[in-house]
């Protein structure tokens, strides 16, 4: 068709003395149909633009293969050479294991991992676990516990008891009896009297060198200190623990080495340093007694404030702030961070 339209004779397009050759025709066609449905020649910004997106579109595809890479990498470090917990020797596990015995949370988890780790915590935290009896729930609870486990009453080795309800001391006093390895305890005079018992010639609990006593009645002393069972416990103890000022004068503490009296939290009834100072006088009474801890409430805001009452003796008044329970100074003792430590001698071990 090309060369029909060539032969056309020129003067045919010839309008209002406008010349158009053939050429021209054509190359206005070409030029509209190009514009119309042609793509649009491409500026050297959209080149640049169009170059850019594939270097990142190609960053992007290294930066995926990398990170599949490297995850990979950490499932097979997962599967091959994860850290063997149970291969180590028992001490070790049992050292490292120890670390959540103040961590209730760690330690449930812990004890449901499987079977042997359950006894490994249960033999790395229950000697470190400060127990506390002070609810129903809590005593019911740990009394099933026991029951289901016996064997496990001889971990015990800190352990604060005042059931709430009379009822409930029956089961505390046959807990106690059950757990003969304490080393911290923290109860009244009746279930003291009444669950460390003699085992033919030998004390139940001769383990036991650490007491917070929380009745201090002039009667209640009298009735636990004239047992063959109380005397002998108060004898074995080397720290001693009073809530109250109201100390009998016939106390028979030969090995006492640590003794705090005085009150905590909302009480202020302070009592009297002078108590402290003439036990430590008193070398015949108490001859191995060194250290003596006045508490009393701090009347002003802060924190735990220590001072000496008198210029060399080891006789300390600590102040506790008035939210400070008798349970947490207790807790902080047993777990060996408390205020046996806090007025420690740093050059005797004791």
């Amino acid at each position: 068709m090309l060369f029909r339209i060539m032969d056309i004779p020129a003067s045919i397009f010839q309008m209002d003395g406008v010349r158009w050759t053939v050429s021209g025709i054509f190359l206005i066609c070409v030029v509209y149909l190009k514009r119309v449905h042609g793509d649009p020649i491409p500026s050297e910004r959209d080149l640049r633009s169009k170059q850019g997106y594939l270097i990142r579109a190609k960053h992007l595809r290294e930066a995926q293969k990398a990170q599949h890479q490297l995850e990979e990498k950490r499932r097979l470090l997962i599967e091959t050479s994860s850290f063997r917990l149970f291969d180590l020797p028992p001490e070790i596990c049992l050292a490292i294991l120890s670390y959540v015995a103040h961590s209730p949370s760690g330690y449930l988890s812990l004890v449901r991992v499987s079977k042997y780790c359950q006894r490994l915590t249960f033999h790395a935290c229950l000697p470190r676990m400060p127990v506390r009896l002070i609810s129903e729930e809590q005593v019911l609870s740990f009394d099933r516990f026991i029951r289901a486990r016996p064997k496990l009453a001889s971990l015990m080795q800190h352990m604060w008891v005042t059931p709430l309800k009379e009822d409930l001391l029956p089961i505390a006093i046959r807990i106690v009896k059950k757990c003969t390895n304490l080393r911290t305890f923290a109860s009244n005079a009746y279930i003291v009297q009444q669950s460390i018992t003699f085992r033919g010639k030998q004390l139940s609990h001769d383990g036991c060198k650490e007491l917070t006593l929380l009745t201090t009645r002039p009667n209640t002393w009298a009735t636990l200190l004239n047992t063959p069972n109380g005397s002998a416990f108060f004898r074995q103890l080397t720290h001693l623990r009073l809530i109250g000022d109201h100390i009998p004068r016939a106390l028979p503490l030969p090995c006492i080495t640590h003794f705090s009296y005085g009150t905590s939290g909302t009480d202020t009834s302070y009592g009297s340093v002078a108590i402290g100072l003439s036990m430590l006088d008193d070398r015949v009474a108490y001859p191995q007694l060194h250290t003596v801890i006045f508490t009393k409430t701090r009347t002003s805001a802060g924190g735990l404030r220590i001072s000496r009452a008198a210029a060399n003796k080891r006789m300390f008044v600590v102040e506790v702030p008035r939210r400070r329970t008798e349970l947490e100074i207790w807790c902080d003792s047993a777990s060996r961070v408390g205020m046996w430590e806090l007025c420690a001698d740093p050059y005797s071990s004791s």
